[in-house]
């Protein structure tokens, strides 16, 4: 088991040899009182009436326990494993109190830190030291004197484990949520995109047509008729304008289902298509329409998704068909799918010299691919003998 590190500390490392994911203030605590208490206990030790032998025993004893208890601050493994030499000594110093001082605070730090099958180990061994201390010194009031303090390290350690995965699975969790919530923000960002493309550039391209083509007309009537198709479009446009606006500022589910100018609402389908087909026929199209009925029993977001396809691929063929040329939309369904077909003459100057179809930015086009992946659709379009062919399959249902 991993256990994360605290920002500014030193990253985990996995095993025996893990580093400490102590932060730096209690590091600098535990070493300062380390060396403090080991001070004090060698000056104490001046004034025991020992033998010399048994003397250097007990020094070496305080200096590796203080030494172990410092070397939590890096290297918590380390530190439980060197713990147990001075407690083997105390077994024949008979000397316990300043080691299991050492010996709890290590327990505390080897049980909250360590990987689960060393704390099993660690704790085997402290019981067996504990009874082998009971047997030495022949008297079971060892047992609580040095056992009670142990166990007590062991529960605090749990207890701290138990916080310290806590917080590193909150912290998991929370980065994970962070992640699909900007995975949504980057959905909804494309989304919009698509939307606004959609919403702003069917109507902005027919009302730059009708404006250059107005330039060569003289006649009053002609005129009125191309001003009055220049103010339809720009209406629409400000009403899916304030129809995307209204989703954006309140819900989805509040936007009204009566309007049927775009893909942002859910309205009839064949009045959308006598709409982008009257557009086209304003703009100087013959317009071809092929359409069966039912369309209002498809879901609803493959309705949405037909109807930006079709206002996308009409804005196409108002920018890029030979003005007075043959159209053609087609909208039809099956018992599992929907099928969308729209053709367009290409003017030849739109034609490179190495025979292809040049296009401006392509986010059109783009924009279709990803509205139909969402749905598991097909998408295909090219030139096709001097004519741009789109075509759309849309499953529903079962398919």
């Amino acid at each position: 088991m991993v256990i994360a590190a605290p920002a500014g500390s030193t990253s985990v490392r996995e095993g025996f040899n893990r580093t400490s994911p102590l932060p730096v203030w209690l590091r600098v605590t535990l070493v300062l009182f380390a060396a403090i208490a080991l001070f004090d206990d060698l000056r104490a030790l001046e004034s025991v009436d020992q033998a010399p032998a048994t003397m250097v025993v007990i020094a070496v004893q305080m200096i590796l326990g203080y030494v172990s208890l410092a070397l939590i601050a890096w290297r918590p493994g380390i530190a439980s494993a060197l713990l147990l030499v001075p407690l083997a000594l105390a077994l024949f110093t008979h000397n316990y109190g300043f080691t299991l001082i050492c010996a709890v605070i290590v327990t505390i730090a080897t049980v909250s830190m360590l990987p689960r099958v060393m704390t099993i180990i660690y704790s085997v061994i402290l019981a067996a030291w504990t009874i082998t201390a009971v047997v030495v010194e022949s008297t079971t009031d060892v047992l609580w004197i040095m056992g009670t303090p142990l166990v007590t390290g062991v529960l605090i350690g749990v207890a701290l484990r138990f916080f310290v995965i806590q917080h590193r699975e909150n912290k998991a969790r929370l980065r994970s949520i962070e992640a699909a919530h900007q995975q949504l923000r980057e959905q909804e960002r494309l989304e919009l995109a698509r939307d606004l493309h959609d919403v702003v550039a069917h109507e902005l391209t027919l009302v730059t047509m009708q404006a250059a083509g107005s330039h060569r007309q003289n006649d009053p009537v002609v005129l009125h008729d191309t001003i009055s198709t220049m103010e339809n479009a720009a209406r629409s446009g400000l009403q899916e304008l304030r129809t995307l606006l209204h989703i954006l500022r309140e819900s989805p589910g509040a936007v009204s289902r009566n309007d049927n100018s775009s893909g942002l609402t859910t309205g009839s389908l064949e009045s959308l298509v006598d709409s982008l087909s009257a557009s086209l026929t304003a703009a100087g199209f013959s317009v071809t329409v092929n359409t069966v009925d039912g369309f209002e029993k498809l879901p609803t977001s493959v309705r949405g998704t037909a109807a930006r396809i079709l206002q996308e691929a009409s804005t196409n063929i108002i920018k890029y068909a030979p003005a007075g040329s043959t159209c053609l939309l087609s909208l039809t369904t099956d018992a599992n799918s929907v099928m969308i077909r729209t053709e367009n003459e290409l003017q030849q100057s739109y034609r490179s010299d190495d025979g292809e179809f040049p296009m401006t930015s392509g986010y059109g086009l783009h924009g279709i691919q990803e509205r139909v992946a969402l749905l598991n659709g097909e998408v295909t379009y090219g030139p096709q003998d001097d004519r741009w062919v789109l075509d759309v399959r849309i499953p529903f249902g079962d398919a």
